[in-house]
């Protein structure tokens, strides 16, 4: 997120300068070439007698001064790093530690202005021209479209490479040979397919700058921007008008993320993000967003990023929020923004428009909970309460509490997310089997589970007085093994978990998946099984009657841990208010002095950094998570 956010601010500062006029960028964007500035008129010469491709060789140089390549030798140690990572899925910890520091401050930045060649940018042109005019789809996307979704020679800040020429001929007879058809949206769908046929390894420890074309087509290996980038790069030299969407702070799990949108012959997008979600017309990606963009290589006039285009109409019903600013003192006009809450605070996701105490904001997400924020004494703070717009009515609905105290019972600090709610089920019908041959041959039935997987920590009796020196989870045949936590006790023993040896079916990574995560004493990291009906046990190195297990499904350890301590906050008129601290003594916490109608935030003060918006606002002691 940090290299993406700092190459937006960038390009505002780089742009200052050279936003007067349309007809002054061009202009100014050669004068910025330096030195340079001969290579970008031979491009301007060149094309002299094609209209069209002028205007895109225009389009791309007076964009162009915001964009540059990071370098320096720092840069090895990352390519070095991600690329035995791909190769093994194990990396240099001490390399790791180190890049674990990375900062792009410590890079030189060199710009393409000033550097770039005639050559470079006719290839670029000469190539996406080709694919454009090539594929059946291509009379249907207008000039400005094929501006930002097929031109473009880069994405954001990675090294330039001749991709284009590289990869069209490269993945040009994959397409061929998998799609022959008329159907932009059928055509990308097969080339995901491929690409994930071809597999990924998702890894992002570190904040690195985006890497270059070629290594992520021959390593596939990286974090989500990077995996969209990968995606962009193969389906643009085919000629599938490809963008990535981002959010700026997730709703529910406050950080950024990337996902890429095919362009239809309708000129709207569906989404899709790699084996997550594949692209299906009237079907875009499910999570929550608030607001979301597009990345853009030309200016955007009216974002307030300039290098964003606002695309939330594309993802939810197009929408306008009058909200009341009743913290805001007297002023006529002054600029807003829309907020989400997340561990750091109220964080902008969009910008609005003020006039006498109320601020405008348009397109924003239905069903969560918002912030209106305002600049005093130069810095953001709250202009309001809380509120959210009513999925049903379209309404405004603010969180104002109204000072009845009411009971409510806490049993996570987090709402539930769907992405967790998923990997507690996959233990949903699992087995816990003990045997004495090591394949399970003989294998017997200690515990089954339901499908009721709700809690965190569970433990279970054995009534089986038998000894077993093999003992193992087994997944039900439609799910992986997912579990974070097993422990297995001996009747007559000293309480202690039993030690003993891992084995298990394979896993879906040796690192983030590893099989010793299932008995580290961490709930947040986990063993995943590689296919369905996985499975993962222990070697006791002996025969061993067995009083209870312990297990933990994997999930987000933000449900209420017993000797913890917490802290409850609500919002009001003068911001945070706390309604006391607690030692949780079992999985919930009881407050009787929490007002209705109100914005809550739990605080862990033992451990965690995950903290989230709730509300309750009706008088039958229940609980509705806006974000759930």
């Amino acid at each position: 997120m940090k290299r993406m956010i700092g190459f937006l601010l960038l390009g505002i500062m780089l742009l200052s300068a050279c936003r007067s006029s349309v007809d002054d960028r061009l202009e100014n964007a050669l004068d910025f070439a330096g030195d340079n500035r001969a290579e970008l008129e031979k491009v301007l010469v060149h094309y002299k007698n094609d209209s069209l491709k002028l205007l895109a060789a225009k389009f791309l140089i007076e964009n162009m001064p915001a964009y540059y390549t990071y370098k320096g030798t720092l840069l090895d140690s990352m390519y070095t790093a991600l690329a035995q990572y791909a190769d093994s899925s194990r990396y240099d910890e001490h390399r790791f530690a180190y890049l674990k520091q990375f900062s792009c401050k410590q890079l030189e930045q060199e710009f393409d202005a000033k550097v770039i060649t005639a050559t470079y940018l006719i290839e670029n042109i000469d190539y996406s021209f080709k694919v454009w005019e090539q594929r059946p789809w291509g009379k249907y996307i207008s000039f400005d479209d094929f501006c930002e979704f097929l031109l473009p020679y880069r994405v954001s800040n990675e090294p330039l490479t001749h991709w284009k020429k590289e990869l069209y001929e490269r993945f040009t007879p994959v397409l061929d040979s998998l799609y022959t058809g008329t159907d932009v949206v059928s055509a990308c769908d097969a080339m995901n397919t491929y690409l994930i046929r071809k597999g990924w390894r998702y890894f992002s420890g570190f904040n690195g700058p985006h890497v270059s074309a070629p290594f992520l087509v021959d390593k596939r290996v990286g974090s989500c921007n990077d995996l969209c980038d990968y995606t962009v790069y193969v389906m643009r030299s085919v000629g599938i008008p490809v963008s990535t969407d981002i959010y700026l702070y997730s709703p529910e799990l406050a950080y950024y993320h990337a996902w890429n949108a095919v362009l239809d012959t309708t000129g709207a997008t569906t989404s899709f993000s790699f084996d997550e979600h594949t692209p299906i017309r009237g079907k875009n990606l499910m999570r929550k967003k608030g607001k979301a963009y597009r990345l853009c290589y030309g200016l955007q006039q009216t974002s307030w990023h300039h290098y964003l285009k606002d695309v939330s109409a594309q993802y939810f019903p197009s929408n306008q929020a009058n909200v009341a600013c009743e913290f805001v003192e007297n002023g006529d006009q002054r600029p807003v923004w829309l907020a989400i809450f997340t561990d750091h605070g109220w964080k902008p996701i969009g910008g609005g428009e003020y006039l006498n105490g109320t601020a405008l904001f348009r397109d924003i997400e239905p069903g969560l909970i918002y912030m209106a924020l305002y600049s005093k004494d130069d810095r953001l703070t709250t202009a309001g309460y809380p509120f959210k717009i009513d999925k049903g009515t379209g309404n405004v609905v603010y969180y104002r509490p109204d000072g009845q105290a009411s009971r409510i019972i806490l049993t996570r600090k987090y709402p539930l997310t769907k992405n967790v709610k998923t990997f507690m089920k996959r233990m949903a019908y699992g087995r816990f089997e003990g045997a004495n041959r090591s394949d399970f041959s003989d294998a017997e039935l200690l515990y089954q589970l339901g499908d009721d997987v709700n809690k965190v920590f569970n433990e279970v009796s054995i009534q089986s007085a038998k000894k077993y020196r093999y003992v193992r989870y087994l997944s039900d045949k439609r799910y992986p093994a997912d579990i974070a936590e097993m422990c297995w006790y001996e009747k007559g023993g000293d309480g202690h978990k039993l030690p003993g040896k891992l084995f298990h079916t394979a896993a879906y990574n040796n690192t983030d998946c590893a099989a010793i995560h299932a008995i580290d004493d961490n709930p947040l990291t986990y063993f995943s099984s590689a296919k369905t009906q996985g499975w993962i046990g222990l070697d006791l190195g002996g025969a061993k009657c067995i009083e209870r297990i312990s297990y933990v499904p994997r999930n987000d350890d933000n449900f209420i841990r017993v000797g913890d301590r917490y802290e409850l906050f609500y919002f009001s008129s003068e911001g945070w208010k706390s309604l006391g601290c607690q030692r949780a003594d079992s999985a919930e916490l009881i407050y009787d002095n929490a007002p209705r109608h109100a914005v809550f935030w739990l605080k862990n003060l033992t451990r965690g950094k995950e903290e989230q918006l709730f509300s309750y606002y009706d008088e039958k002691q229940h609980f509705n998570y806006d974000t759930d």
